[in-house]
């Protein structure tokens, strides 16, 4: 089925017009759901979101999925809870997704399924998923925003209470929508109560929300003194070197094994990345097995640190090189990360992950191509680096832009 252009009646004439929002067309589509007879019957289904080309794209591809769906025939199932629906939906994730992702995943549904100490949010789980409609969920989104929470997770140290981001409070209501999804094409509900109240935000706070990322990096002098504080220790020396050169993600450092390692050609092969539960699983993306090209340094302090390994009982090449074995834990490389940024004087509290964005600033700081960054730091394509680093890239914007009115 086609896509379609909203059409409203102009006042003074009579006749239908599109209807324009913001000035882009607004678009909608028409699907088949069954009633409670089981017949088929054809809906229209809204999305304020859908406007100019971006949206009808999004409107093409949601009507199909849902013609691609098999029609459901109507059963008379239970009258299941949202905490039932959650749990329901989360079985059958299992064997869809990783552990990490399964986590995120419930998560996010806890803010909405689970109990909450709060008034009214605490109420949710235990109502029929049928008697949701658009307007509680619109209140739940109010609750949401205005809620508060404590960052960090060190005991006996106080946080300041912050608000959910917009960006986030839309990561959660995007997988509350397929949860609901999943509902309807089990035949608990019939309507997405969470699509028809929209995301979060304003489309003015959720562009600016898109926009708004700031990475905490360390800059080539900082690592310098990196550098000069590890000196003594050739393990944490190696690994935040290595972090900094070529920004490996954590769990591919934790990974990373005596086989993936070649001396002969100065290259670590991304054949792993290491799970929250320490479970060794398939790298992130396709792109990411790519092998990390070292430098003569990097290259000669790996081969010394697995010289080292090969000196103690039991050792195999399934060994990991940062650890021997077991994987180094991610406490471990935070703490070390602490004491030697300490030692460094480096005044800045940056994660872990902030070693891969510090790669790609300083990689930029150098005038390094964008499609050798892009490869170095194995993206499946240029397009998203710039995505990621878009802000470095205007940064230097009036730099050059004085570079051609000198000219």
């Amino acid at each position: 089925m086609p896509v379609y252009v909203e059409m409203i009646k102009d006042k003074k004439t009579g006749k239908n017009i599109e209807k324009i929002v913001d000035g882009k067309k607004q678009y909608y589509i028409r699907t088949y759901v069954t009633d409670e007879n089981g017949n088929a019957k054809q809906i229209k289904r809204h999305n304020k979101n859908w406007l100019g080309r971006s949206g009808k794209e999004e409107a093409e591809r949601e009507e199909k999925r849902l013609r691609n769906e098999p029609i459901i025939k109507k059963e008379k199932k239970k009258n299941i809870t949202l905490f039932e629906l959650k749990n329901k939906y989360i079985e059958n994730q299992k064997n869809k997704v990783d552990e990490d992702t399964l986590k995120a995943k419930i998560t996010k549904l806890n803010h909405f399924c689970e109990n909450d100490n709060t008034n009214q949010t605490k109420t949710y789980p235990y109502k029929a998923i049928c008697s949701f409609d658009k307007n509680i969920y619109l209140e739940w989104q109010i609750e949401m925003k205005n809620k508060t929470y404590n960052r960090g997770k060190k005991p006996n140290k106080e946080y300041k209470a912050k608000k959910y981001s917009i960006k986030r409070l839309n990561e959660i209501h995007n997988e509350i929508c397929n949860m609901i999804d999943f509902g309807i094409q089990e035949g608990y509900c019939s309507t997405n109560f969470a699509r028809q109240a929209g995301q979060f935000g304003t489309q003015k706070e959720i562009k600016l929300s898109k926009q708004s990322t700031i990475y905490n990096v360390i800059d080539y002098e900082e690592y310098k003194k990196l550098m000069k504080a590890t000196k003594d220790n050739l393990k944490y020396n190696t690994l935040f070197d290595l972090l900094f050169k070529r920004g490996p993600r954590i769990g591919e450092i934790r990974a990373f094994r005596v086989c993936d390692f070649d001396y002969e050609k100065k290259q670590l092969m991304v054949n792993h990345t290491m799970s929250k539960q320490n479970k060794l699983k398939e790298p992130k993306t396709a792109s990411s097995k790519a092998p990390i090209d070292l430098d003569v340094s990097l290259n000669k302090k790996i081969n010394s640190i697995i010289n080292e390994l090969k000196n103690q009982d039991g050792f195999n090449d399934k060994w990991y090189i940062f650890n021997g074995l077991k994987p180094i834990s991610s406490h471990n490389i935070e703490y070390n990360k602490e004491k030697y940024f300490k030692l460094a004087n480096i005044n800045k509290h940056i994660r872990l992950h902030d070693f891969r964005h510090s790669c790609a600033t300083w990689l930029f700081s150098i005038n390094i191509n964008i499609a050798v960054i892009s490869k170095i730091l194995r993206h499946a394509n240029i397009n998203e680096t710039l995505k990621t680093y878009t802000h470095l890239i205007e940064k230097d914007y009036y730099t050059e832009l004085n570079k051609i009115n000198k000219f």
